[in-house]
């Protein structure tokens, strides 16, 4: 059967919206990390965004989009590679669309001089899906494996005081400073210091990711274009008794979902380990998540499967595996 790979302006909204029609169809019975409503992926698409250039392809058979793709290109570090997400109307499955848009995907990655194609697959714990074979197939390997867990509000408010006396006085001496996506000017240089040490301080397994800088300027940017696109990023920060900042969590929840939350980032400063502020952190964080957004019912997050640490804390607060993240890297 006949069909064209093509290039499509987010700024044409039918066009636009035919795509995310098929994203939301292909991705309508997983477990986790839900298809953003439609008002979202239109905000997303629309907003200019200094960390990403987003190039959206799609497959078309007649007047019909039966497939998508989302190339993310980073323009301020990892200027190597370009992070793909690949999707196929169900009905049209088996038929070479998703060989063909990553076919497409990778000449355009080509042809930005990017060496590197990131994706993701994801499958039942302990189990497999059609992803990993096909991206076996085509030459990507297994980077790193995370656990995607979700945490229902329910089990967390029976958890929470348990988690609150585990932390007990471990972190005493610390200030928990909560806020809603804009840091306090006084902590903004120490909190940019802290995020430029993520991704040496997280397991990354084998996936070619280098360090970012932080500055004032780019965290403001990245600050507004979160109150644009709607979502907020609910933060907790740890003081340390000299006033940096030791470490961070945060959920984020879109205005246009409020009943579901994600986790961005847990990290605590190497120097300051040992003393439950991760544990803390999140308990703040999550009773923010829930005094800004009482109909929220549930957050997610993911750890790879080697931070024993991070895992036993989402644990504790009652997150529960409900697939695994197949982290996924090709070079070209």
């Amino acid at each position: 059967m006949y069909f064209s790979i093509e290039q499509i302006d987010p700024h044409n909204e039918p066009a636009l919206k035919a795509w995310w029609e098929v994203g939301q169809a292909a991705t309508a019975g997983r477990a986790s990390m839900p298809w953003p409503v439609w008002e979202q992926m239109r905000s997303i698409a629309t907003t200019t965004n200094p960390e990403r250039a987003l190039v959206f392809l799609a497959a078309i058979d007649g007047r019909e989009m039966v497939g998508a793709a989302l190339a993310a290109h980073p323009l301020l570090e990892n200027t190597h590679g370009v992070e793909l997400e690949l999707y196929v109307r169900p009905d049209r499955r088996r038929e070479g669309i998703a060989t063909a848009l990553l076919a497409e995907a990778e000449a355009l990655t080509r042809g930005a001089g990017r060496t590197t194609v990131w994706s993701a697959a994801l499958v039942p714990p302990g189990g497999t899906a059609p992803g990993e074979a096909f991206a076996h197939a085509r030459g990507f390997d297994v980077a790193s494996r995370e656990s995607m867990k979700e945490l229902t509000m329910a089990d967390y408010r029976a958890r929470r005081q348990a988690a609150l006396d585990a932390v007990g006085g471990a972190s005493d001496g610390y200030e928990i400073v909560t806020f809603d996506t804009v840091c306090p000017e006084e902590h903004l240089v120490s909190f940019g210091r802290l995020l430029g040490m993520l991704n040496a301080e997280i397991p990354l397994g084998d996936l070619d990711l280098a360090d970012a800088e932080w500055t004032p300027e780019r965290m403001r940017a990245a600050e507004q274009r979160q109150v644009a696109i709607g979502r907020h990023v609910l933060t907790a920060i740890a003081i340390a008794p000299g006033g940096t900042v030791a470490g961070a969590s945060d959920v984020r929840v879109n205005d246009t979902s409020p009943t579901q939350g994600q986790v961005g980032i847990t990290l605590v400063d190497p120097g300051h380990r040992g003393r439950r502020l991760g544990l803390a952190l999140k308990v703040a964080t999550h009773d923010l998540a829930l005094s800004s957004y009482p109909r929220l019912r549930s957050v997610e997050t993911s750890n790879a499967e080697v931070n024993t640490h991070m895992n036993a804390v989402n644990e504790q607060l009652g997150y529960r595996t409900v697939e695994t993240v197949l982290e996924l890297q090709k070079k070209l």
